[in-house]
């Protein structure tokens, strides 16, 4: 079914702290720590320097960089929390800055094959749609190695304009067999249109209430796969960047897989870029966290 890395090294850091640019030298120093953009906003808070995870993730994707003073004595509390020499990331302010402006929405045809029809009927739906803050989706696989059901909870935020449609598009892995919406919460479906040759699924999501720019909404919502054959990857596609994603998948504990391996790329045909092993533990689903991840497929995959 098809939807939608590793911890840097010392070396690769401490030449981002000493040759820069500033928001490299701040994710992997984000990535060295462990510790997701929630949590680093909990221990600023802690200490009485409350920054959001959005300006966080804004920093980490060099959209915007910290230069108020209250900005700038959080950065001084982050050095100390990521365990970097004190005024490294502040000194690397001073570089020009190389980041690019806020990306574009990346285009349906760059997430899905060419060759299908897809982008086609991705493009003729609403836009333009709220981006994603937080995604937590919860996979569930039979003893046959079947999809069986996705629940996602995501925040939503509206970017320069109103918006009040989410667009949820799915794959199943058996031909004629599209996964289909079974509840959702804090909006209501819309508009469906399947593929059923490709098990293709798009559905619009309409919120309870459209989002002025900058405001934030949740969503919750749950679709149910039909496919009769077992499948061996699960991926969701991003058009824009997203601060955090969190992927589970729930394995029947009769049939755990063998191995387990999390993704990315930059295209369906592209290869397999920051690959990394997801731990297995009796009782517990596979699960993969990333923060600050821009447009792109992020998946995983396992076999028995």
């Amino acid at each position: 079914m098809r939807l939608f890395a590793p911890a840097a090294g010392g070396e690769g850091l401490a030449r981002a702290l000493a040759e820069g640019p500033f928001e490299r030298a701040l994710t992997l120093a984000i990535e060295r720590s462990g510790l997701g953009l929630a949590r680093l906003r909990e221990r600023l808070a802690v200490s009485g320097v409350p920054v959001s995870t959005t300006t966080l993730s804004s920093w980490r994707m060099g959209r915007s960089r910290p230069e108020r003073p209250e900005s700038l004595r959080a950065l001084a509390l982050l050095e100390s929390v990521l365990d970097v020499p004190p005024g490294a990331l502040r000194a690397l302010l001073d570089q020009p800055r190389t980041g690019a402006p806020a990306p574009r929405a990346a285009r349906w045809d760059r997430l899905w094959e060419n060759r299908s029809l897809l982008p086609m009927v991705l493009n003729s739906f609403e836009d333009p749609s709220p981006e994603s803050v937080s995604v937590h989706e919860t996979l569930h696989v039979d003893a046959g190695g079947r999809m069986r059901s996705l629940h996602v909870r995501e925040v939503l935020r509206a970017r320069y304009e109103p918006a009040f449609v989410r667009i949820v598009a799915l794959r199943g892995y058996t031909p004629g067999r599209s996964p289909e919406l079974e509840s959702a919460r804090y909006c209501r479906p819309g508009c469906v249109r399947t593929r059923p040759e490709q098990a293709f699924s798009v559905t619009e999501l309409v919120l309870d209430h459209p989002l002025a720019p900058g405001e934030t909404a949740i969503v919750e919502y749950r679709f149910a796969f039909r496919d009769e054959e077992p499948d061996s990857r699960y991926d969701r596609r991003f058009r824009l960047p997203v601060a955090e994603h969190l992927m589970e998948v729930h394995f029947d504990p009769a049939a755990l897989p063998a191995e387990c391996v999390s993704y990315r790329q930059d295209s369906p045909t592209g290869p397999e870029l920051e690959t990394a092993e997801v731990r297995m533990r009796p009782g517990e689903p596979a699960h993969v966290i990333r923060t600050g991840q821009g447009p792109g497929i992020h998946g995983m995959r396992w076999r028995w």
